[in-house]
């Protein structure tokens, strides 16, 4: 989680979609 959050604050508004999904991904 704490990647994530790095990872969407560093690429901006355009990763957080990314990162958003690629969360879904691993819950699934």
């Amino acid at each position: 989680m704490k990647i994530i959050s790095i990872i969407s604050t560093k690429g901006g508004v355009g990763k957080t979609t990314l990162t958003a999904n690629l969360s879904g991904c691993l819950s699934a």
